[in-house]
């Protein structure tokens, strides 16, 4: 298999301190070579702690998989403890997009999660909104959206960045133009930063300008630089995140 031999790509994804491990995970989620996606699936159980990258690694090839790999070796992985306390498990724990289970359109990650963004507990709402983002799925802005108005302030600079990671895979996010201007009148500079971010993306660029009048000097001046295309970096949830 040349770049999947035990020198290449597969062993190198083993070694989480390697300086090279963003390129093999490019290199097995990009590789067409006849069988790739069996060598990966055969390597799952004795991968170890590299075992929920390998299972992302599977769910970036092909959404469309059957998630049963990738729900069962998570399973496997947490004890009874941990399954009680998450509750509603996988879709309750950041877990969910480290195996990429966010990204598997059959495991339904966007029914499972968005009751979670409404939740009562700030931290189950700030699990939701970051794996919502992580979905690619039009039909996880409304619910990041309602979180652009949570009275936390981190929970409103997580969905700030889930808008920039759903209009990375190709979601259409207009309709959460209002509300992040909203945001750039926060008190918090992380809020405004993020929201800056989303509001200089192409199909909000216009929004952010009409905001511009109106900010205070800090806000003004972070959103001076967002049109110059100096914006806050979204921090990457999974190692091959680009």
């Amino acid at each position: 298999m040349g770049e999947l031999g035990s020198d290449g790509a597969l062993a190198g994804i083993r070694d989480s301190d390697s300086p090279d491990l963003r390129a093999h995970i490019r290199i097995l989620i990009d590789s067409t070579e006849p069988g790739v996606e069996e060598i990966i699936l055969d390597s799952l159980a004795d991968a170890g702690p590299a075992r929920p990258l390998l299972c992302r690694v599977l769910a970036e090839r092909d959404p469309d998989r059957d998630p049963d790999y990738a729900l069962r070796h998570f399973y496997e992985a947490a004890d009874g403890p941990i399954r009680r306390r998450l509750g509603h498990e996988v879709y309750r724990s950041p877990w969910v997009w480290l195996y990429g289970i966010t990204r598997l359109r059959n495991a339904n990650p966007v029914d499972h999660i968005t009751p979670d963004a409404t939740h009562w507990l700030a931290t189950r709402r700030q699990i939701a909104v970051t794996a919502l983002g992580d979905t690619a799925d039009p039909a996880a802005l409304p619910p990041v959206i309602g979180r652009l108005r949570d009275p936390k302030w981190w929970i409103r600079t997580e969905a700030a960045a889930a808008v920039r990671r759903l209009a990375k895979s190709g979601v259409e996010i207009g309709s959460a133009a209002e509300a992040l201007a909203r945001c750039l009148q926060h008190d918090r500079q992380e809020v405004i930063e993020q929201a800056a971010a989303a509001l200089a993306l192409p199909a909000l660029r216009e929004r952010l300008r009409c905001s511009r009048a109106t900010l205070m000097p800090l806000a003004g001046a972070i959103v001076d630089n967002a049109l110059d295309g100096v914006v806050a970096p979204l921090v990457p949830l999974w190692p091959g995140e680009e």
